[in-house]
């Protein structure tokens, strides 16, 4: 099997359980709750962010993959971990700026989250030794995705006036 191929799978297998974990209905109630209920619990997802600036470290990465790459994912994935774990604290305290704190996170992880793909998979990261690096793009970066998504969903809910109970994630 291909390493393109196998990524592909395992990452696929990946999307597969976190949306399926999704359609639970336990997180299906909760995530149509009160938005300062479900953003944080969304957002800690996001806190361990930080992990891919290990790829940084000596020995960690295949030296053949370019620095610039590595870069962008580490720093690009650290920025959105400080940001998930500030609108938590903002959330937390009930402030007036946590859900403009929550859509700034939602758009750095969003554009993180495709400069990384993109510049990884640009430069065929699947093809050189990654060490646990592997395991956090296809164990880790799916649930990052879906959970992802569902905070802006539930940003874009919260701003449409609709109550609550009446809108169900998609």
């Amino acid at each position: 099997m291909t390493p393109t191929l196998l990524l592909g799978l395992q990452i696929t297998l990946g999307f597969a359980i976190a949306i399926e974990a999704v359609r639970a209905p336990s997180v299906r109630a909760w995530l149509v709750g009160p938005p300062e209920r479900v953003l944080p619990g969304l957002l800690w997802v996001h806190v361990g962010r930080f992990l891919p600036l290990g790829i940084l470290a000596p020995g960690q990465v295949d030296g053949a993959v370019p620095r610039a790459v590595l870069h962008v994912i580490a720093w690009g994935d650290a920025i959105s971990a400080v940001l998930a774990l500030a609108a938590i604290a903002r959330l937390r305290a009930g402030a007036a700026d946590a859900r403009g704190l929550a859509w700034a996170f939602a758009l750095v992880g969003s554009v993180d989250i495709v400069a990384a793909l993109g510049a990884g998979l640009g430069a065929g990261i699947q093809h050189h030794a990654l060490g646990v690096g592997w395991f956090v793009l296809v164990g880790y970066v799916p649930v990052v995705c879906v959970a992802q998504a569902l905070v802006v969903w539930t940003l874009m809910r919260a701003g449409a006036g609709v109550p609550a109970a009446t809108r169900r994630p998609v």
